[in-house]
């Protein structure tokens, strides 16, 4: 008996062993089959979420989430809400606040008075200006742009039928002092390389109705009234006081674990306001890329246009006799003698509760990189020709590191209610590129590179990271630059870039204050030899 039960139970522990061989096999070949047939699981998991609520107009204050798919909801909310009608008006003068009698249908068709939300944030020189007198106390003001330029009492229009001197006008809101990255890199689209800037517009009756001369992308920064009271109340457009509370900053930063934190354990140290749900917005800077349009491209609906003033030395066809510096302003559709600009990027940073090291968020328009609208829209650009680890000659801009797969399903969710809204909407030529949230150490991690093809355009910008040294652009890619507490980070992308501010909590804005010298002219020299 002994042995027949030994017998059978020799074969139940077969029978037993076989069974789980089977069942452990059907559940692997299940798993597989499982993730080759449905290799995108993720995403069929993702949920429309409402970009357009009643109260749309609204700036979210912070963002709990931390995930590249939340993170990027949270970057087109503000992008929403910032590219709202403003209630500014020449009355009141109320600026950085939305028209909240406006409805969804107002955004979507923006009216091109240059009046949205964040465009009628305090421009730099309005905020640091060089002469401090200049500096007005009133956020709620009208614009206005104060420059000191050698032998000149006034900046003074290109158009001869323009009297009015620069700091007498107070109806732009968009002024594009700015013409390189960083004094880095300039960037152009098609024309005559060997002329820089755009000339005029003598070529209107070509088919294309291309402008005479490369389109140059020149740029504006702006902060919102948070980031200015703050200013105000530390006395910060007082270089003294700035330059101290700069240097006090940096010295901390590194000595405690003071950077990056909330609350911010020592009152002497720079720290803009924090967007906290329930209170303030918090610190908000936005910086905007714009070119020059062709008749074509404006025709396409396709282009945010608004008034703007750019600068430039000498008069067009006279530029060996005429040092002078002018204004010119273009308004938002064509006139016989001008073309538009269109807007073609976006930075947006705000510093939250649960992100002090700021979330950074970029968006472009759709075809910077896109031949389909004008064939000769090629991005070209010249590196400053004074790095020698750099290619001074010209070169073609190309995104050295794609949008993430989060991010582009945020696009087309967006994207989808704009177009279902109104079909015609120039907005849906405007897409999220990336977004950065906490501190990264890890180039593998999602938007480590994060850059903009039209504002980060050279190879030492678009793979940034570690440290930046502006005269050169030489850098160290494994420098710390950014620290939070305890932690501190070797970070790439724009946080990365601004981390090299970060005695200045992250802000250029403040880091390379005051502003209001020789503003850059559209006609500047390339950044190459022997121009």
């Amino acid at each position: 008996m002994r042995k027949k039960s030994s017998k059978l139970e020799t074969t139940w522990s077969k029978f037993l062993f076989i069974g789980i061989a089977v069942c452990t096999v059907l559940l692997i070949f299940s798993s597989w089959k499982k993730a080759k047939t449905n290799p995108n699981e993720k995403k069929s998991t993702y949920e429309s979420f409402n970009f357009f609520p009643d109260d749309a107009y609204k700036v979210p204050h912070d963002v709990i989430d931390s995930s590249q798919v939340a993170l990027s909801r949270f970057a087109w909310q503000e992008f929403i809400a910032l590219n709202w009608p403003s209630n500014y008006n020449t009355i009141s003068h109320t600026r950085g606040k939305p028209n909240a009698s406006k409805n969804v249908l107002d955004f979507l068709s923006p009216d091109k008075k240059g009046q949205l939300v964040w465009q009628t944030y305090k421009h730099r020189v309005e905020m640091y200006p060089k002469d401090t007198a200049k500096f007005n106390q009133n956020f709620n003001s009208a614009p206005q742009y104060f420059y000191e330029v050698d032998g000149q009492s006034s900046i003074t229009s290109l158009n001869s039928t323009e009297t009015k001197p620069l700091n007498m006008v107070t109806t732009i809101f968009n002024n594009l002092d700015e013409t390189s990255e960083l004094n880095l890199c300039t960037v152009f689209v098609d024309g005559d390389p060997k002329s820089p800037g755009a000339e005029d517009f003598k070529n209107a009756g070509a088919a294309s109705a291309l402008p005479g001369a490369p389109r140059r992308m020149i740029y504006e920064a702006k902060g919102n009234e948070d980031m200015f009271n703050y200013i105000k109340r530390n006395l910060l457009y007082d270089s003294i006081t700035r330059t101290n509370k700069i240097s006090y900053t940096k010295n901390i930063i590194t000595k405690k674990p003071y950077g990056a934190v909330y609350p911010t354990p020592d009152s002497n140290m720079l720290s803009f306001p924090f967007g906290k749900d329930g209170g303030t917005e918090g610190s908000i800077e936005v910086k905007a890329t714009w070119r020059q349009l062709t008749l074509k491209e404006y025709n396409t609906g396709r282009y945010l246009t608004a008034p703007i003033i750019y600068y430039r030395q000498g008069k067009p066809n006279n530029p060996s006799t005429d040092t002078k510096t002018y204004y010119d302003i273009i308004p938002a559709t064509p006139t016989a003698t001008t073309l538009p600009y269109g807007l073609v990027g976006l930075h947006i940073i705000h510093k939250t509760v649960n992100f002090p090291s700021y979330v950074f968020a970029t968006f472009e328009q759709v075809d910077n990189l896109s031949a389909s609208i004008e064939p000769k829209n090629t991005l070209f650009y010249y590196n400053r020709n004074s790095n020698p680890s750099v290619n001074p000659k010209k070169q073609y801009a190309y995104r050295a590191n794609p949008i993430m797969d989060d991010t582009e399903t945020v696009n087309t969710d967006v994207h989808s209610q704009i177009k279902g809204l109104n079909a015609n909407s120039v907005w849906q030529y405007y897409k999220l590129i990336g977004v950065q949230g906490h501190p990264q150490d890890n180039a593998n991690t999602t938007d480590y590179f994060l850059s903009n093809i039209v504002t980060e355009t050279n190879q030492t910008l678009r793979d940034f990271s570690g440290s930046l040294d502006n005269d050169n652009g030489t850098f160290n890619p494994t420098s710390i630059n950014v620290y939070q507490g305890k932690k501190k980070f070797v970070q790439g992308g724009c946080k990365g870039c601004h981390g090299n501010a970060q005695g200045a909590d992250f802000s250029f804005i403040t880091n390379d204050a005051p502003f209001g010298g020789i503003p850059d002219f559209i006609n500047e020299p390339l950044l190459k030899e022997g121009q």
